[in-house]
C-alpha cells in the first residue's frame, strides 16, 4: 500500500497478469469478492471480530458450495473445518500508523488448552475486540488452491467426502485470489475507503487501459 502524511494503506489486489481472467480464475476471484462484500455487510459498532471472521468462512464455504467444490452444508463443512483447506489465514487487521497496526488485546492467552484447539486462532489480538466508531481497518478473504493442503483433506474421512476432487482439480495451478479492502466503521455500519478496480469487468477493462506510472521504473 502507499503512505500519506505518516498513515499508509494495505490493499491487495489480485489481477490477470495477461489482461484476461480464465474461467476459473474469474468464478474464483467473484467467490472472493462476495465473500469480501458479505463481511463488509455485517461489520458494525459492537460487532467483534470473531463473529467478522466467522461469517468470512461461512461465506466463502457457501461459495464454494454453490460452484461445486464442496456438498453438504455450511454448518458441517464449518465443523469440519474446510475453511481452513481454502483459506488458511486470518481476515485482516487494524491499519494506521502501521500497515499492520497494534490494536485489540491479550485475552487470548487466557484461553485453555481444549478451548484454543477449538477456535481458528489467526487474529488472536482481535478475536474479541469489539468494533468502534472511527476504527479503520482491512477485510482480506482468499481462496487458494494449494496441494500441500487440499492432498491431505481430499484423503481424511471426514472432509474428503465434502470435497469434490474432479472439481476441485479444474482449479489447481492457479493459485488462488486475496482480495483486501480497508474500511473505516461508521455510527451504523462502515465505509469501505479503499478505491481500486474491484469487479472482474473492471479489472480487465483497467488492464486494457492502465494509468501511466507514477514511479520510475
Amino acid at each position: 500500500g502507499g503512505e500519506y502524511h505518516c498513515y499508509v494503506t494495505d490493499i491487495t489486489t489480485t489481477f490477470p497478469a495477461n489482461g484476461k481472467f480464465t474461467e476459473v480464475q474469474k468464478t474464483t476471484y467473484e467467490m472472493v469478492l462476495d465473500t469480501v462484500h458479505t463481511v463488509v455487510n455485517r461489520m458494525r459498532p459492537g460487532f467483534t471480530w470473531r463473529e467478522a471472521r466467522i461469517v468470512c468462512y461461512r461465506a466463502l464455504l457457501r461459495n464454494l458450495v454453490e460452484q461445486g467444490l464442496l456438498v453438504g452444508s455450511v454448518d458441517e463443512l464449518y465443523d469440519a473445518k474446510l475453511h481452513r483447506i481454502f483459506m488458511p489465514h486470518g481476515i485482516g487487521h487494524f491499519i494506521g500508523g502501521d500497515v499492520h497496526d497494534v490494536g485489540g488485546n491479550a485475552s487470548y492467552w487466557c484461553w485453555t488448552d481444549t478451548e484454543a484447539k477449538d477456535i481458528d486462532w489467526y487474529d488472536p489480538d482481535l478475536e474479541w475486540c469489539p468494533l468502534e466508531k472511527n476504527m479503520v481497518l482491512t477485510i482480506e478473504p482468499g481462496c487458494y488452491y494449494n496441494d500441500v493442503l487440499l492432498d491431505p483433506a481430499l484423503a481424511d474421512p471426514t472432509q474428503g467426502k465434502l470435497m469434490v476432487k474432479s472439481e476441485i482439480d479444474k482449479y489447481r495451478g492457479i493459485g488462488g485470489v486475496r482480495i483486501e479492502e480497508v474500511f473505516i466503521v461508521t455510527p451504523d455500519g462502515c465505509e469501505i475507503i479503499s478505491d481500486v478496480p474491484r469487479t472482474v469487468t473492471e479489472v480487465e477493462e483497467y488492464m486494457k487501459n492502465p494509468l501511466p506510472r507514477i514511479f520510475p521504473s
